[in-house]
């Protein structure tokens, strides 16, 4: 009976292991995610002080804003106004 168990359960951990792994073949990775400014940004304030004017190209847009570093971060070019973000692409 003890050995009937044990198969038993390898057998269930195996089918769950499988299926686990098929569904993960199956999904799309997940998109790149950016943390913090871009490096545009950060050089745009890198001879300026807080709250000092700048501005920064990004693509083809130019963003005007004011230097601004949040505790622990560095001195970044904080636009007026934010962007959108892209379109997301490949969408049925």
């Amino acid at each position: 009976m003890k050995f009937f168990l044990t198969l038993a359960g390898a057998a269930c951990g195996m089918f769950l292991f499988t299926l686990a792994a098929t569904a993960r073949a199956d999904d799309p990775p997940p998109p790149p995610h950016h943390r913090g400014p871009p490096p545009e940004a950060l050089a745009a304030c890198q001879s300026l002080a807080a709250g000092n004017a700048c501005s920064f190209t990004l693509g083809e847009r130019t963003l005007s804003g004011a230097c601004y570093a949040p505790e622990g971060r560095p001195l970044a070019c904080r636009p007026s106004t934010m962007p959108l973000p892209p379109a997301p692409t490949g969408s049925k």
